[in-house]
């Protein structure tokens, strides 16, 4: 029963990607289908668990970012998603679960998650900036993409200051200005 809930769910997604792909309504429809097909090649991938892997599509380059259990999951998810059709580039920002980095508080990755989505909103962004929030075992991931240096360590350092956090790896990325005019 598993299996065909699972199934249906990707055949869902090939549609999803079928209908937008045949929209033309830009590079961000593009970037949105491109993304929902990486979702679901990753999803179909037994050696991958696609569903702990955020995605994330600027100009055909696509961010894989958030936690795996081992190295070997880490590159199967790259290769996957090498594997879809009008990926230019793919940037693996994946980080492999520790299991032995001290707490420095009891709190949950969910709360911790949302404290650190909190700090981000008083941290100064461009709009077209957009960063992700990943939280395993109090290791916070960021992740997305931002327009200047000063952007990314404002976001690395609002988080740093989150209660229960015990390590923040930063993997936001920088637009470069062709990215940001075509944005615009």
């Amino acid at each position: 029963m598993r299996h065909l809930r699972e199934l249906a769910f990707i055949l869902c997604m090939f549609c999803v990607v079928e209908v937008a792909a045949a929209q033309p309504a830009g590079q961000a429809a593009d970037d949105s289908a491109l993304t929902s097909k990486v979702k679901a090649a990753l999803a179909s991938d037994r050696a991958v668990n696609g569903r702990d892997i955020e995605v994330e599509t600027r100009d055909g380059i696509v961010q894989l970012s958030g936690f795996v259990d081992s190295e070997d999951t880490r590159t199967a998810a790259v290769m996957r998603a090498r594997s879809v059709s009008g990926v230019a580039e793919v940037r693996n920002d994946l980080s492999i679960r520790m299991d032995d980095r001290p707490a420095k508080g009891p709190a949950s990755d969910t709360v911790i998650a949302a404290r650190v989505r909190d700090k981000l909103g008083n941290v100064k962004l461009a709009d077209d900036s957009d960063v992700n929030v990943e939280v395993s075992e109090g290791v916070v991931q960021l992740s997305g993409f931002v327009t200047t240096d000063e952007e990314k360590v404002q976001a690395g350092d609002a988080a740093a200051t989150v209660a229960g956090v015990r390590d923040v790896e930063n993997h936001i990325a920088l637009l470069d200005g062709n990215e940001r005019q075509r944005n615009e």
